[in-house]
């Protein structure tokens, strides 16, 4: 549970929020910083300006593609451990932080938005979502409706208690699962009405997972021993609330370091039997990305080919299971080739050649059907020969036969067709700029 206390920006890693109150405040003509967004709110309105003045203002400042996210974030959004996410936060930095680490910049990063207006849908079956981030308390825009002050918080909180029994994928997932919350930047009562409402249940009662908090109370002179308070009051709950008063970036920075330290959990590890190491792929292809068909002889030349167009800037996709459940495929692979991949790769060998019957083969099949509704001139289909497999081709769709082929010795396909299928893709399926 990512907060605004860990969203930070630039080379210089700095915080988010404390930047956007100052920049807001300027831009809205105010004599003095406030402290943070809630005081920017109610000095705003004490000087004649309106909550939805602000809220223009604040999305002015994140529309800017030039706000990049920090390192920390980066850190963050690279651990493969984690793929579900939420943010109390409204700013698109960690949304752009994971499209960046995980997809090249493309939108691979299915995002899912709790607001006050409309009854909420709920959450997608997360098993079946790869990397995934939840706005529990709204995203920016140009009118109120976010989590903007603490007028917006009560009704968050409330809207969220009174929603989550009929949600049951959103309820099911904050209930059944240990939660970490670091930089929730809010109030401590708001905390506790926030882990009221996830809990459906009072505090005290025990509940099947825990919850730790990774977040400063800091003792104030309005406020003298908050910190002790805070962390009194869940001690004395059931022993599954802990909170850990430290400095949430500091936090985690270790944590980053602890996990990326450890073999993830979630890797797709090596092909049986050999040390070859499978790339990590999202659970489903995001689209338009450049679908890779490969025999299973062929893997290291195919994840040599992932490894060459990635690093070309490229969004790839290939379908790991295979490796791991023998000739059990999904049936998804279906819909990836003809609904989603914006690209597809036929990876040529004396293996696609010498098998009249094969699976790799219906998914050329498949490209065959899908390219007859495109216009003749719409390049997707590329046949790449990774061996001295000689021409002509004898099972590849006789359509495809005018397509002149690459030559990729062991998966090393040239700079030249990397740069173009990345320049095709780029103008084709633009990045992500969230």
């Amino acid at each position: 549970m990512i907060g605004p206390g860990v969203i930070t920006f630039g080379d210089d890693d700095e915080p988010l929020y404390p930047w956007l109150v100052k920049e807001a405040a300027q831009r809205l003509g105010l004599n003095l910083v406030p402290n943070d967004l809630h005081h920017l709110v109610c000095e705003a309105l004490r000087t004649g300006s309106k909550v939805k003045d602000v809220c223009y203002e604040v999305d002015e400042l994140l529309r800017d593609p030039a706000l990049k996210p920090g390192p920390t974030l980066k850190r963050l959004a690279s651990l493969a451990q984690c793929r579900q996410f939420f943010t109390l936060g409204f700013d698109p930095l960690f949304l752009r932080a994971l499209n960046e680490v995980r997809g090249n910049g493309w939108e691979v990063t299915r995002a899912w938005c709790f607001n006050l207006k409309d009854k909420a849908e709920d959450l997608p079956d997360l098993e079946k979502v790869g990397t995934f981030l939840g706005y529990l308390f709204g995203k920016v825009s140009s009118k109120p409706g976010f989590h903007l002050w603490d007028a917006d918080a009560v009704e968050f909180v409330l809207k969220l208690n009174m929603q989550i029994p009929s949600l049951s994928n959103l309820g099911g997932t904050l209930a059944n699962n240990n939660l970490l919350f670091m930089g929730t930047d809010c109030s401590d009562w708001l905390v506790r009405f926030l882990l009221r409402a996830i809990r459906q249940r009072p505090l005290n009662e025990e509940a099947e997972a825990d919850l730790f908090v990774a977040d400063p109370t800091p003792d104030g002179p309005d406020h003298p021993g908050t910190q002790k308070e805070a962390v009194f009051f869940y001690d004395s709950m059931r022993g599954d609330i802990s909170v850990m008063p430290v400095d949430p970036l500091d936090f985690v920075r270790q944590f980053c370091d602890l996990a990326l330290d450890q073999e993830p959990p979630l890797s797709a590890g090596v092909i049986k039997g050999t040390d070859v190491p499978i790339p990590q792929m999202e659970p489903g292809i995001p689209n338009g990305a450049v679908f890779i068909s490969y025999a299973h002889m062929d893997s290291p030349a195919a994840f040599q080919l992932v490894d060459r167009l990635h690093a070309a800037g490229c969004l790839v996709w290939l379908d790991t299971q295979r490796l791991t459940c023998g000739d059990h495929f999904e049936h998804e692979l279906e819909d990836a080739v003809m609904k989603h991949c914006g690209f597809f790769v036929s990876v040529i060998s004396k293996t696609t050649e010498g098998r009249a019957e094969a699976y790799f083969h219906k998914e050329r099949n498949w490209a065959a059907t899908r390219a007859l509704n495109m216009p003749e001139a719409r390049p997707f289909y590329f046949p790449i020969v990774i061996d001295e497999t000689p021409v002509p081709l004898r099972h590849e769709p006789r359509q495809f036969n005018r397509i002149d082929l690459e030559r990729a010795p062991e998966g090393v396909i040239s700079d030249e067709v990397c740069q173009r299928l990345f320049k095709l893709q780029r103008d084709l399926y633009p990045p992500s700029s969230s």
